[in-house]
């Protein structure tokens, strides 16, 4: 190694260092700021007298509902923390900003008439809100399922106008993510956020709001609506026993979406509506959670081109990691699990590239002997192919078996919330980059490593040779911006494919 390579080897380790040590500083600036957040949290009193707003919370959500008209304005999940720090806030789904106007709330009632309510009792896991004029109530309380709030509008008396139940959100990014480099940002900024809904007509529809341009109305049975953003979803599920008009419209004054339902008339009798119970789920997108909650639930999990590949990787990975207790691990199994399951086509692959290592000396020669004669040179290198019985195409097969399942994977692992903050040896959240580029450098060495077993083909031009010695380290900066659990299975992966190359070239006089 020359002073050149050790003066860049030396000022790329000291940028990386820089770099650290900026992240570092930046997350314990936001950390800082969540405990000062959460101090003013913990000032507010629960007064509800006088008060617009009252706060409803267990175990696992914190809701802020607006008395006036019985809207849930906030709602903030107590088990997913915005950052990884003790006295942490937890994550609104539901909520506002101020600053930039973003607002997400959830309503419901009778359509035609809107009550005004006044805050009434605390009851068994719950609140009762009362109109005005005592004609109407309002329950809102925790479902016994995890993150599930009922709804229920009540008017004794009967209502003139169809139940509803509603979504209102703006178009803009979802509160309380981290988008800052160190923290994953430029992959949580690519994250899938959209409308979704699922009826008897179609099992599973998306859009991103933006695309909304006329409003979308579908009359069904069952079903759910709502909106997906990345790790968390707010839905309203559906009940076989009624007819739903469901809705999505992007039209709505002061720049709000709207999505729900009303409820129609079929399943009730001909007198006025005397009540209703909407089903309200706001939490985090667990597939197992999901699946069994309502039919096609899981879908909101986006998974991407691959989702036929991606949605069984995350049921064994979850399987694996309820033996094992550990996320980090799981991805290691099921990263090897994988190997052994595509060895043999990897392994055809990597003999038809030992075979074509054996005859290089054989290609050289013919090269140069046909080197102004570019029709002769592939007729005579075909039959050496043919002699030989390798195949120049082969060496591709272990690229093409494994590019599916690394970008099943990569869709799947970055929609995972289970991943987020989830610790592994040095690994703080397998959801975020490496913070000490461990992975990255791994992985370029690996690629190093494995370049170095395949010699460059014969008069290859010099500039792309030059680009394929820099391809490791172009690619390793891909893996210091990607998710440390997607690196960790490239390097797993790697590795072994490097150890299965070794041996087969060995076995099949490779040199390896």
């Amino acid at each position: 190694m020359n002073i050149r390579q050790l003066y860049i080897g030396f000022i790329f380790v000291f940028a990386l260092a820089l770099f650290y040590q900026y992240s570092s500083e930046q997350r314990a600036v936001s950390a800082e700021r969540e405990v000062v957040l959460m101090k003013a949290e913990a000032a507010k009193q629960l007064d509800v007298s006088g008060n617009d707003f009252i706060y409803l919370e267990n175990d696992l959500l914190r809701l802020v509902i607006k008395t006036s008209d019985g809207s849930i304005v906030e709602a903030r999940s107590k088990e997913h923390l915005v950052q990884k720090v003790e006295g942490s806030l937890g994550v609104r789904i539901f909520g506002s900003d101020a600053l930039n106007g973003f607002k997400y709330y959830f309503k419901s009632g009778f359509t035609g008439s809107q009550k005004n309510y006044n805050f009434e009792k605390y009851i068994s896991n719950g609140v009762l809100l009362i109109s005005d004029d005592g004609l109407a109530t309002k329950e809102i309380v925790f479902s016994d399922l995890p993150y599930e709030v009922l709804i229920t509008d009540s008017s004794p008396e009967g209502a003139n106008g169809k139940p509803f139940a509603s979504l209102y959100r703006s178009d803009s990014r979802s509160l309380d993510m981290n988008f800052d480099f160190s923290s994953g940002g430029m992959i949580n900024r690519s994250s899938y956020e959209a409308y979704v809904i699922s009826t008897s007509q179609d099992p599973y529809e998306a859009e991103r709001l933006r695309k909304v341009e006329a409003p979308l109305s579908v009359t069904s049975s069952g079903g759910w609506v709502g909106f997906t953003q990345k790790y968390f979803l707010a839905v309203l599920l559906g009940s076989n026993d009624f007819i739903y008009n469901y809705h999505v419209d992007g039209n709505n004054k002061g720049g709000l979406y709207k999505m729900g339902y009303v409820v129609q008339p079929d399943d009730f009798s001909s007198s006025a509506v005397t009540g209703h119970t909407h089903k309200l789920f706001v939490g985090p997108k667990v597939r197992k959670d999901l699946v069994l909650r309502a039919n096609n639930l899981e879908q909101t999990i986006e998974m991407g081109w691959f989702w036929f590949i991606s949605q069984p990787m995350i049921w064994l990975l979850d399987k694996i990691h309820g033996v094992v207790g550990s996320w980090g691990w799981s991805v290691v199994i099921i990263t090897l699990m994988l190997k052994l399951v595509l060895w043999p086509v990897t392994g055809a692959g990597f003999k038809s590239m030992a075979g074509l290592r054996r005859v290089q000396p054989e290609m050289k020669e013919i090269q140069d002997r046909y080197a102004n004669d570019r029709q002769k040179l592939g007729v005579e290198m075909m039959s050496l192919y043919k002699k030989h019985g390798v195949n120049p195409m082969g060496g591709c097969l272990p690229i093409f078996a494994q590019m599916p399942f690394f970008i099943a994977f990569f869709f799947g692992l970055r929609e995972m919330v289970e991943l987020r903050h989830a610790s592994f040896f040095w690994l703080s959240d397998l959801s975020a980059p490496d913070p000490l580029f461990i992975l990255p450098v791994m992985f370029g060495l690996i690629m190093v490593f494995t370049q170095k077993l395949n010699p460059q083909p014969p008069n290859m031009d010099p500039t792309q040779a030059q680009v394929m010695k820099a391809m490791p380290v172009m690619i390793s900066i891909f893996f210091v911006i990607f998710p440390s659990s997607l690196a960790l299975y490239s390097v797993f992966n790697s590795g072994m494919s490097l150890i299965q190359q070794k041996y087969l070239y060995a076995k099949f006089g490779g040199n390896g």
